[in-house]
């Protein structure tokens, strides 16, 4: 497991650096939410997402990089703020529950 995780590229650290930086934001902003709205920060729940979140983000640059992509630094921890989107985006797609396209005659 050391060894696999030394061996990661610089762009996949980025991109879990993004991910994290993203969770980082949301608690600094807490201060704005009303304290009866605030979560309960002693709950574990609550911190899952700041593990799961650059995993996803780290995994998505993994992605790429395996594909032969090359990611810059700044592409990198763009791939990781957005991973959670895109990952979402492609699990809401159903290619077998599509409908007929259509298209514009003058298309």
């Amino acid at each position: 497991m050391g060894e696999l995780i030394s061996n990661l590229s610089p762009a996949v650290w980025f991109a879990i650096s993004g991910a994290f930086a993203v969770k980082l934001l949301e608690l600094a902003e807490l201060h704005k939410v009303p304290k009866l709205e605030r979560p309960d920060l002693k709950d574990w729940l609550y911190w899952v997402p700041f593990l799961v979140m650059p995993v996803l983000g780290g995994w998505l640059a993994y992605a790429y990089v395996s594909s032969n992509t090359v990611l810059s630094p700044i592409l990198a921890i763009n791939v990781g703020v957005s991973a959670p989107l895109v990952l979402r985006a492609m699990a809401q797609i159903n290619p077998l529950d599509s409908g007929p396209v259509n298209t514009p005659d003058d298309a």
